[in-house]
C-alpha cells in the first residue's frame, strides 16, 4: 500500500490529495453493504416477478435499457455536482488559491479531481457493471455494441466533468447557487433529450444525440436508435461503430476546447475564455458538425441549427469579452501607438487577432463563418417546402440580433459597479427574454404586429412558420433591418466613444507626475 501510494502520489499528487479525504473504511463498507443488499432484493423481485418466463429476451432488454439509463444519470450528474460541489468548496475555505501556487501543472491538479473527487461513486460503478454485462448478454446484445457503449460513457463523463471544472472556475459570480445550476443544467438536458421522447425524429438536432450516452444503448442486434443518422450524406448511423467513433471524436474536439478554456482561465483569471485564434476554429468545427449532421434543411431542421448556433454565440459573447481593466490597458495601449506611430494603423489587426481588444468584430466574422455556410446549403441542399429567401431572412436576422447582443454586452461590461459581471448577465437576460414574452402576452401570434416580433430572439420564426409567408411583404423585414443597423450603430457608437474616453483618461493618469 504504501508503495502504491507512493506511485500515486508520483503520478497524480492531487488525485491521492482527492482519495485521502474520502476513501475511508467506513465510507468504502457502507457502499459496499449498501450495494450489495439493494443488488440483491432488486435482483430476488426482478426474478420472481419480471422474469416470469426465463426465455424472455424482451424482459432482459428492457430492464438492461433502464439500468444504463440511471448509471447515466448517475455518472454524469452526481459526478457533475460532486465536482462542483467541491470546487465551490475549496473556493469558500480560500484553499483553491494554494492549489494554484503548487508546482504541480493545472492538467495534474484539475485532472486529480475529476478521478479523485467522484471516487465513492466510480466504485459503485465498478459494483454495478458486471451485473449490467450479464444483463445484456442475456439480452442477447453484442458484446462489442456494450463495450463501446462502456467507452462512450467514459467519453461523456470527462466532456460533462471538464465542462463543470470550466464552469467551476467562471461562474463563481453566481454564488452558492452555481452547484445546482451547473448539475441541474445536465439533468435538464439528459431528461428532455431522452430517447423515449424523440426517438428517430430526422429534425431532432443530431449533435444533442451523439453527446447523450442514452442513443449508445444497444437496442437489439438488428436495431439502432441513430439509424437515420448521417453527416453531409454520409450514412453513419448504418453502423453502430462508425457512428460511436463519429461521437468520440466529437467529445474528443469538445473536450479540446473546454481545457484550453481551462487553460487560460485558471492561470489567468481575468482573461477570456478563448482567444479570437480559437474561436474562429470553434466555429468552423461547430458549424461543419451540425450542419452535416442535418439530414435534410427543412423548416424544422434550420429552426434546429438556429437554436444550436445561438447557444454557440451566447457562449462566444460571454467566453470573447474582455472585462473593464483589460479594456481600459488595451484602449490605453491603442491611445500611446496612435500618438508615438501617426499614420500607423494596426487596430484592425488587433480587433481579429488581439488578446485584450473589444470582441465584436470577431463575432462578426465568427457570425460570416456560420451565415455562409447556412446560406450555401439553404441554396444547394434545402428541401422544397422550405422558402429559401424566407430562410435566408430568418439567418440574417438572427446574426444581426446576435451582434445585438454582443455589442449590448461589451457596453455593460464598462460599467464601474463591482458587481458588473451579475448586472451584464442579468441584464443580457431580460434583453433576450422579455420582449418574447411581453409580445406574447400582447399580441399572442407574431402575424399580429410582425414589425415588433423582429426585435426579438422570435424573429426567425416569424419567417420560418409557414402561415406568415405571404402575409409579410418586403416592406415590414427591411425597415426592421433598418432599425437592427441602427441600434447596432448606436451601440458601437458608445463603445467607440467609451474606449476613446478611457484611453485618453488612463494615459493622462499615466503620464501626470504625483
Amino acid at each position: 500500500m504504501l508503495n502504491l501510494k507512493s506511485k500515486i502520489n508520483e503520478l497524480n499528487p492531487q488525485f491521492l490529495r482527492e482519495i485521502k479525504g474520502r476513501l475511508k473504511t467506513g465510507n468504502i463498507f457502507l457502499i459496499i453493504a449498501t450495494f450489495f443488499s439493494v443488488q440483491v432484493t432488486f435482483f430476488m423481485i426482478v426474478t420472481s416477478e419480471i422474469f416470469d418466463d426465463p426465455d424472455d429476451i424482451s424482459s432482459y432488454q428492457g430492464l438492461f435499457d433502464w439500468v444504463s439509463f440511471m448509471v447515466i444519470f448517475a455518472v454524469l450528474v452526481i459526478g457533475t455536482y460532486a465536482l462542483l460541489n467541491d470546487l465551490a468548496t475549496e473556493k469558500r475555505r480560500g484553499t483553491i488559491n494554494f492549489i494554484r501556487l503548487s508546482p504541480q501543472s493545472s492538467q495534474s491538479i484539475l485532472f486529480g479531481k475529476m478521478l479523485g473527487v467522484p471516487i465513492l461513486l466510480y466504485i459503485v460503478i465498478l459494483l454495478v457493471i458486471p451485473f449490467h454485462l450479464w444483463l445484456g448478454l442475456k439480452a442477447q446484445l453484442p458484446l462489442h455494441q456494450i463495450l463501446l457503449f462502456y467507452v462512450i460513457l467514459l467519453a461523456a463523463s470527462i466532456f460533462y466533468y471538464s465542462g463543470a471544472l470550466l464552469f467551476s472556475l467562471v461562474g463563481s459570480w453566481l454564488g452558492r447557487s452555481q452547484v445546482g445550476l451547473g448539475s441541474g443544467f445536465i439533468a435538464v438536458f439528459l431528461l428532455m433529450n431522452n430517447k423515449a421522447i424523440h426517438g428517430n425524429r430526422t429534425d431532432f438536432p443530431g449533435l444533442f444525440m451523439l453527446i447523450h450516452p442514452q442513443y449508445f444503448i444497444p437496442d437489439s442486434p438488428s436495431t439502432f436508435s441513430l439509424s437515420n443518422l448521417h453527416w453531409f450524406g454520409l450514412p453513419l448511423g448504418k453502423s453502430f461503430v462508425i457512428s460511436a467513433g463519429f461521437s468520440l471524436l466529437i467529445y474528443f474536439i469538445g473536450t479540446y476546447f473546454i481545457w484550453q478554456s481551462i487553460e487560460r482561465c485558471y492561470h489567468a483569471p481575468n482573461a477570456t475564455m478563448v482567444s479570437k485564434k480559437q474561436s474562429y476554429l470553434l466555429t468552423t468545427s461547430f458549424t461543419g458538425i451540425t450542419l452535416g449532421c442535418a439530414n435534410s434543411l427543412n423548416s424544422e431542421a434550420l429552426l434546429s441549427l438556429i437554436f444550436l448556433n445561438v447557444v454557440l454565440f451566447l457562449y462566444l459573447i460571454a467566453a470573447l469579452t474582455p472585462n473593464r481593466q483589460t479594456l481600459q490597458d488595451w484602449a490605453r495601449y491603442q491611445h500611446i501607438y496612435r500618438v508615438e506611430h501617426p499614420g500607423k494603423h494596426k487596430l484592425l489587426k488587433d480587433l481579429i487577432w488581439g488578446e485584450k481588444s473589444p470582441a465584436i468584430l470577431a463575432i462578426a466574422i465568427n457570425a460570416l463563418i456560420v451565415i455562409t455556410s447556412l446560406s450555401g446549403s439553404i441554396f444547394i441542399e434545402s428541401s422544397q417546402d422550405l422558402g429559401k429567401l424566407n430562410a435566408l431572412a430568418s439567418v440574417i436576422f438572427t446574426f444581426s440580433l446576435l451582434l445585438i447582443y454582443a455589442a449590448l454586452a461589451q457596453l455593460l461590461l464598462f460599467m464601474k459597479n463591482e458587481q458588473r459581471l451579475l448586472w451584464t448577465n442579468t441584464i443580457m437576460a431580460g434583453v433576450i427574454i422579455l420582449p418574447t414574452m411581453l409580445l406574447s402576452i400582447a399580441f399572442h401570434h407574431p402575424i399580429n404586429q410582425s414589425f415588433m416580433w423582429f426585435f426579438s430572439i422570435y424573429a426567425p420564426i416569424v419567417f420560418l412558420a409557414s402561415p406568415i409567408h405571404t402575409s409579410l411583404g418586403a416592406m415590414v423585414p427591411l425597415l426592421a433591418i433598418l432599425g437592427h443597423l441602427s441600434i447596432l450603430g448606436l451601440l458601437l457608437f458608445q463603445v467607440k466613444r467609451q474606449l476613446q474616453k478611457t484611453g485618453e483618461s488612463a494615459t493622462k493618469a499615466l503620464l501626470t507626475p504625483n
